[in-house]
């Protein structure tokens, strides 16, 4: 996905397709840091209160580095530096997010979360509900801890990307309605989507969900196979061993 180019130095279709991804994906991060840096007050908040980080000297420190480490990141994929190492970072990122929101989700209050997905009108049966509220959630911190020790890499990330695209859908529905019937901007819509991030802003939202999903499809190519206890669960053919 994000580089590679022919033997003679010309790029076909999918190296440019690549190289836009790669620039679009740079590019979200450099916004995401930058909306964080230019609302400091906003995302220390969000980081003592969401991310539980009561202590004020950690708190003011992470609220002050985290954005320009995203920035810093947006550079190396829109330059194209390190991308290897910047794989192995996306794919940990990735990981982390999704154990994150799937704790939050299961704990402290796991009907909370039913009562979310309730909401979204997917199912009616009552088992069918309680199921996904139950299940869901730890199996985001499965996906996510597979993510982080770099056990199915591939699989994973299909898995992530699959689970991505329809909630995405679900969410900027929702979002359309609450614009329409409250008669408001459509980025200045607000609520708990479920995600496992409390109330959040749409349009925000939509661009995290964005990231993630490119990250999720970077890791369908192969890259960030550094670091990792098991790439693929399946050696390839020329790696298995010659009995004759």
């Amino acid at each position: 996905m994000m580089n590679a180019t022919h033997p003679d130095g010309k790029r076909g279709p999918g190296d440019i397709a690549a190289l836009l991804a790669r620039w679009l994906l740079g590019g979200l991060f450099i916004y995401l840091g930058l909306s964080k840096a230019l609302h400091a007050a906003e995302f220390l908040k969000v980081v003592r209160l969401q991310f539980m980080v009561t202590s004020p000297f950690l708190s003011n420190l992470i609220a002050t580095t985290a954005p320009w480490l995203e920035v810093l990141y947006g550079l190396m994929l829109v330059t194209g530096v390190g991308l290897e190492a910047a794989a192995v970072v996306g794919r940990w990122w990735v990981g982390g997010v999704f154990i994150y929101m799937g704790i939050n989700k299961a704990l402290p209050h796991p009907e909370y979360f039913l009562n979310l997905v309730r909401q979204y009108d997917l199912v009616t049966s009552p088992f069918l509900l309680n199921s996904i509220a139950a299940a869901l959630p730890w199996f985001e911190v499965y996906c996510g801890l597979l993510l982080l020790l770099g056990v199915a890499v591939r699989g994973s990330g299909l898995v992530m990307a699959a689970m991505l695209v329809p909630f995405t859908l679900m969410v900027l529905k929702r979002a359309l309605v609450i614009a329409a019937t409250q008669g408001i901007p459509f980025c200045a819509v607000k609520f708990d989507c479920g995600c496992g991030a409390g109330e959040v802003v749409i349009c925000h939202k939509l661009v995290e969900n964005s990231v993630l999903l490119l990250l999720s499809a970077w890791m369908l190519t192969g890259r960030g196979r550094s670091l990792c206890l098991r790439f693929s669960l399946f050696p390839k053919r020329s790696d298995a061993p010659d009995y004759r």
